[in-house]
């Protein structure tokens, strides 16, 4: 009689991006090196996407690149997982910060019962970091200057066959730089993404992608694509058969 007054409760779990990613991926039976060919997409990146270790990963703005092709690929909505991306990236940040916080009020009262601090100490300390703020924006200048801009294309894919008269070219890149198809501007939103629609003619059309950062800086991209024009079907309406 005592144990029917305890009642069950189900343990709620979340699944992850990577997780959902992994998932759906094995469940059509496509391996990751086949996935990583497929989207042009280093296997280990994808590994670490599967795995969560966001740590391992290039910036957000190339994870939320992986993240829209994967999903694009298994058929799953692109916007709805970059959201719960983002949701992940907002609470794993939160528990950093409070463990940043902890250490930081534990190493301040650390400081202060083992160091005495004087003004010799913080006008050396200001000096340091004043020269290393400086140091880091001309570093920074620099490897800007040297590096090539991120463009990385979603959609379409190289030597594609299609029957439509026009297609989809979609993709992400930096904010702030200009970003032409076929030497027309194109608009980047607030996130780095673009999308165009492209008018082809029939047989191989050449659509170049190109992004220009403000050192003058170019990645240029090509896709090949062939438009086999449907053929309409003959009536014989008209003729007395």
């Amino acid at each position: 009689m005592l144990l029917n007054k305890f009642k069950t409760k189900k343990v709620k779990t979340t699944i992850t991006v990577g997780e959902c990613l992994k998932r759906k991926r094995e469940e059509l039976g496509i391996s990751i090196k086949d996935l990583g060919d497929k989207l042009r997409i280093k296997t280990v990146y994808l590994e670490d996407l599967e795995k969560n270790n966001y740590e391992k990963l290039p910036p957000d703005v190339y994870v939320k690149g992986f993240i829209k092709s994967y999903s694009e690929l298994v058929g799953f909505n692109p916007e709805k997982m970059i959201e719960l991306f983002k949701k992940e990236k907002e609470i794993e940040d939160k528990v950093e910060n409070r463990s940043r916080k902890k250490k930081k009020h534990e190493k301040k009262f650390a400081i202060k019962k083992y160091i005495t601090i004087t003004p010799k100490i913080i006008t050396v300390f200001l000096s340091l970091l004043i020269l290393s703020t400086v140091g880091y924006y001309f570093w920074h200048q620099l490897s800007s200057f040297n590096s090539e801009p991120y463009l990385f294309i979603s959609s379409p894919l190289s030597d594609e066959v299609t029957n439509d008269s026009e297609i989809i070219v979609s993709g992400e890149t930096e904010i702030g730089i200009i970003l032409k198809i076929n030497g027309e501007d194109v608009p980047i939103d607030g996130d780095g993404y673009f999308k165009e629609n492209i008018m082809l003619h029939p047989g191989k059309n050449v659509i170049i992608i190109k992004v220009i950062n403000r050192f003058d800086k170019t990645v240029t991209e090509t896709r090949n694509i062939i438009y086999e024009k449907k053929l309409k079907p003959i009536s014989f309406k008209h003729l007395n058969i």
